[in-house]
């Protein structure tokens, strides 16, 4: 992949992404709806902060293929790399990082993946997020989820069993998901 098609991938992913409410707004009312608090949200993302800021000074590559998710303390790493060694030192950077309660280690080892393998993961994440947003059963703010190679992967909370098990029927459902994998706590 050259730098121009990476170029061209990312900022298609935030013109999309940018297909929504104005400004700002989806972000106040994201976090008007959040269980975290607001103390706990700061920490999950100086948390995020800590850990993207150990991977870059590590390695572009590793910063490019490895995707980052925090939620109360709970770090999930998902992404695709070539080698097993790139896998445990993403591990090893984010045990490292202050704060960390537990790292989730979805990275895949793998020689699969690319241009297109990430396009068409960002559709079927795309598609994830309409439907939980969809779902009035689930409250989709307190998901996280990822797609790596046609496996969904979600993180974060849900309220009750009912919910988380909606949650992974939906994305089960969703076009082009291969498989699920769940790292979702019930916490009512």
């Amino acid at each position: 992949m050259t730098r121009t098609h990476l170029v061209f991938v990312v900022l298609a992913g935030l013109s999309l992404a940018a297909c929504g409410a104005p400004p700002g707004v989806s972000t106040i009312a994201r976090l008007a709806t959040e269980d975290r608090t607001t103390s706990q949200i700061t920490e999950d993302n100086r948390i995020l902060i800590a850990f993207n800021r150990a991977v870059a000074g590590e390695s572009a590559a590793l910063f490019r293929d490895v995707s980052t998710d925090v939620y109360l303390g709970r770090v999930m790493l998902t992404g695709a790399v070539a080698q097993a060694p790139a896998k445990v030192r993403a591990v090893q950077l984010a045990r490292g990082v202050e704060g960390v309660r537990e790292v989730v280690d979805e990275i895949q080892v793998t020689s699969q993946g690319g241009v297109s393998a990430t396009a068409a993961d960002l559709v079927i994440e795309q598609k994830i997020g309409v439907k939980l947003l969809a779902e009035s059963s689930v409250k989709s703010v307190n998901f996280r989820w990822r797609a790596v190679n046609g496996t969904a992967y979600l993180f974060g909370r849900a309220h009750s069993q009912a919910e988380l098990a909606k949650a992974v029927e939906l994305v089960r459902a969703t076009d082009d998901v291969k498989r699920v994998v769940s790292h979702v706590r019930v916490q009512p």
